[in-house]
């Protein structure tokens, strides 16, 4: 892919990449700030939330208007890692809606009334996600996984802690890491270089100040002899809900690969893996079980999901760790390694299908320090792989004898 990339004096790093076929842009920027900087539970996400709640020169309502009326989209998302806000619009509005979003990103005000109003519709919005099995189950796995480390609790906060938060926590957190020599931009669609020089220079360019250094601790995840088990008691239930894992991988490890691999065959590949076979096709004790892991800056969580008939519980408990056993004893078959190759290098690029994912996709290769060759590398790293890699991956990373394991339902 021929993109663009080049920083700036004041820190900031751009990305950029022409596509004229269709009359659109997006933008985007990614600001190192996420729950790994907070002081406060939710506080990043509050922070980016609240950003489109009114500038110094637009209230909340004007700036909704606004949005409909130019027929933008400002999209906001904070991941455990960092925050992502993305512009889309027509190459008509472009000059009134970049305004709008950079006043939006350098200019937010916080109103107080706004803010009691975006707090209690999330506190309405988490507490009746606190209904959902697999809500529940997900929560207290990360809690019990990552103990007081940020990856351990929801982004979004919880019930009783989103009252703890005040505006003056938001304007901290914004003073403290929303600064340009931390952020990364792309520009991605129907805008030339002349056009995105004129843009940098009236919005990036010029624009000083400095973030604060973050402060990252790795998580320290307790040493398991022997599995941990626990019930959440709910006599409502006809299912189970089944959460196990244990620790996974962090996305620079050189692991990365090899771990994908072993993954889509164990549990990620849907219908073809391992587990839906045994536990699905086999034994029809589940409708879909799946296994994923979330690499990120520091190593995430290694899950496998199920639900089944209560009466089932211990029969799939017993199944999953099989099958983790047989990973790490047996390996996998040369026909189950090219399979799960074939279908990693050809799906890849279903994650940049579309202007709105290349223009995310584009910032997340220059955080994650994957190198500006990552998109064409990529079938290569996992063409690379070998049987003996994931034998040795499975050994080093699955745990089927101290996973953690937590059920929503009637037994275990």
């Amino acid at each position: 892919m021929n993109f663009k990339s080049f920083s700036l004096k004041n820190g900031s790093k751009i990305k950029y990449l022409h596509r004229d076929n269709i009359p659109l842009v997006y933008i985007s920027v990614l600001i190192e700030a996420s729950p790994l900087d907070e002081e406060k539970p939710a506080q990043a996400f509050l922070t980016a939330h609240m950003l489109t709640h009114g500038t110094k020169s637009f209230s909340a309502r004007e700036i909704e208007e606004k949005i409909d009326f130019l027929a933008i989209s400002i999209d906001k998302q904070v991941k455990p890692d960092y925050t992502l806000i993305t512009l889309a619009c027509t190459k008509r509005h472009l000059k009134e809606a970049v305004e709008l979003f950079f006043d939006i990103i350098k200019n937010p005000i916080f109103p107080e009334d706004e803010i009691k109003k975006e707090i209690s519709i999330l506190a309405n919005t988490v507490k009746q996600m606190e209904n959902d099995p697999s809500y529940i189950a997900n929560k207290e796995f990360l809690k019990i996984l990552f103990g007081s480390h940020p990856y351990g609790r929801p982004i979004h906060g919880e019930f009783e802690s989103l009252k703890e938060i005040k505006r003056e926590d938001m304007i901290r957190f914004y003073e403290r890491f929303y600064k340009p020599d931390r952020m990364i931009f792309s520009f991605v669609g129907d805008i030339n270089e002349i056009e995105l020089k004129s843009l940098i220079s009236s919005y990036i360019e010029n624009w000083q100040g400095k973030a604060e250094g973050r402060k990252i601790n790795a998580p320290l995840f307790e040493k398991r002899q022997k599995p941990f088990e626990k019930l959440i008691k709910r006599d409502d239930l006809t299912q189970s809900t089944i959460l196990l894992g244990f620790e996974g991988i962090s996305r620079k490890d050189p692991d990365f690969y090899a771990f994908s691999v072993m993954n889509y065959i164990l549990g990620g590949g849907g219908l073809t893996s391992r587990l839906a076979k045994q536990v699905r096709e086999e034994q029809g004790l589940a409708y879909s079980i799946y296994s994923t892991f979330y690499p990120n800056l520091l190593p995430g969580a290694f899950e496998i999901e199920v639900k089944t008939k209560s009466e089932n519980t211990s029969k799939v408990i017993k199944m999953i760790v099989k099958e983790l056993e047989r990973m790490k004893t047996q390996g996998v078959t040369d026909e189950e390694l090219k399979e799960a190759k074939s279908f990693l290098t050809g799906s890849f690029p279903l994650r940049i299908d579309t202007m709105k994912k290349i223009c995310e996709f584009l910032l997340l290769m220059d955080f994650y320090e994957l190198g500006d060759d990552y998109i064409d590398k990529y079938p290569e790293y996992i063409e690379r792989v070998t049987k003996e890699d994931i034998k040795r991956v499975a050994n080093k990373f699955l745990k089927e004898d101290s996973y953690i394991l937590v059920v929503t339902g009637k037994n275990l």
